[in-house]
């Protein structure tokens, strides 16, 4: 390989990864004219999990890459979102929202969407644009100087960049930081199960729950339960976080949990919450460790760089994960197509960190807003959600030459063309490095 100045460079690049930031790196990366081959661990692609709010910063991305059909018939638009008190179920919060003013405002729409749905919609994209996924090809170490990775098989393959995108517990993460970067637990789980609609429109507790096209939330003391329609409101999916007790171990994922449990930790909560939670079905509920991690000094080395949860996972109280994810692969692709190689982690870092670093510490704060015990400042809360205007009534940290935006604007008003275009030309980028036959 040597350095050459050509127009139109193609590159090789090989993802780690198959989950929705590994696919939205390949299909960004793919759009932008590169070839791209995935290498997944898994021998099977299952994504089970919540549902995930793909708010208009990432669905511009999604209907760049021609899915908005493929999702059209499970999208669901909320229309009302309220937050409810734990023990007896008086409304905290309740904000009117018209899916109209998101794509009036920030030229895209606001959708809620099942994990599993999005991730088939990505991955049958994927296939149809004939990118190879190659499943059971589990890496055990890489070359970030030769971008080569090592499968477990003992097959090296050879490319001319590598995209981690492992998920939080990333061993792309370990390779690039040079030690083992170990996710952190959060001391929470979560729950997740969900209610076909139909078996419950006469259901005097859970019928009104739906009505109306609404998410609601329970918040209480170190827990919290969520209920949202998904599917075309089909579904009713619920979750339900609370204290870590150490059953899972160091497993991160459970399907076929224990029910009892479940409801023991919400046993003297209101009796909408107690209602959902008799009828999840013990077979379907998913149990999951939540997991974060403090930010890294770096995402990148070589010619690699870690994307989504393997460098900056998201806690889940803002369902910004997803959404984040799919700007990644956006932004990464840009980097590819317009600078040389040895630039590409630098650039994809500084256009990246300090957005989802602050995504990461404002997840956290609403876990501790979400979570306070009863006294003093859960009653300054209480107080303040009366205004609707003052729910999550944060600032996005100031850049110089530029307004302050608050959260709204910043996060939905978010376009990754337009960041990188700013970027490129105050850094005066141009590709200048491209494979040649030797």
């Amino acid at each position: 390989m040597s350095p050459s100045a050509v127009d139109n460079p193609v590159l090789d690049v090989i993802v780690v990864g198959a989950g929705i930031a590994g696919l939205a790196a390949a299909l960004a990366i793919h759009d932008a004219g590169h070839n791209v081959k995935i290498v997944e661990g898994a021998t099977v692609l299952r994504e089970i999990g919540a549902g995930v709010l793909i708010s208009s910063n990432a669905t511009r991305e999604l209907i760049r890459w021609g899915l908005e059909d493929d999702l059209r018939d499970v999208i669901v638009q909320s229309r009302v979102s309220r937050v409810l008190r734990w023990d007896n179920g008086d409304v905290l919060s309740e904000v009117k929202m018209d899916p109209s003013i998101a794509l009036k405002k920030y030229d895209a729409p606001v959708w809620m969407l099942h994990r599993a749905d999005l991730h088939t919609a990505m991955l049958k994209k994927v296939q149809s644009l004939g990118i190879e996924i190659r499943l059971g090809s589990r890496v055990l170490d890489a070359d970030v100087d030769t971008a080569s990775v090592t499968l477990a098989s003992g097959e090296v393959l050879y490319a001319d960049f590598i995209v981690g995108a492992d998920g939080v517990r990333s061993k792309m993460r370990d390779i690039i930081s040079q030690k083992p970067v170990p996710a952190l637990p959060t001391g929470d789980y979560a729950f997740q199960f969900a209610l076909e609609i139909e078996k419950y429109k006469d259901d005097p507790v859970i019928a009104p729950l739906v009505e109306g096209h609404a998410a609601t939330a329970w918040w209480g003391p170190g827990r919290h339960v969520i209920g949202t329609l998904l599917r075309g409101e089909k579904l009713f999916n619920c979750v339900a976080v609370f204290p870590d007790d150490g059953s899972l171990g160091d497993e991160h994922k459970q399907l076929g949990a224990d029910v009892d449990e479940l409801r023991r930790n919400f046993s003297d909560w209101c009796p909408a919450v107690r209602t959902i939670l008799f009828h999840a079905d013990p077979r379907s509920i998913v149990k999951w460790k939540l997991q974060d991690l403090d930010p890294l000094k770096s995402w990148h080395r070589g010619h690699a760089v870690l994307i989504g949860d393997a460098c900056h996972p998201m806690l889940p109280y803002l369902a910004q994960g997803a959404s984040q994810a799919i700007e990644d692969g956006a932004v990464l692709a840009q980097c590819l197509a317009n600078l040389p190689l040895d630039r590409v982690g630098l650039a994809f870092q500084d256009l990246r960190f300090a957005r989802a670093t602050q995504i990461q510490q404002n997840a956290r704060k609403q876990k501790t807003e979400n979570h306070y015990p009863d006294g003093p400042e859960q009653r300054a809360r209480d107080e303040r959600l009366k205004d609707p205007t003052q729910v999550r009534a944060w600032q996005w940290e100031p850049v110089v030459g530029k307004p302050t935006k608050n959260w709204n604007d910043g996060l939905f008003g978010y376009d990754s063309k337009v960041e990188c275009e700013e970027y490129f030309k105050e850094h005066e980028a141009g590709r200048t490095l491209v494979k040649q036959a030797a």
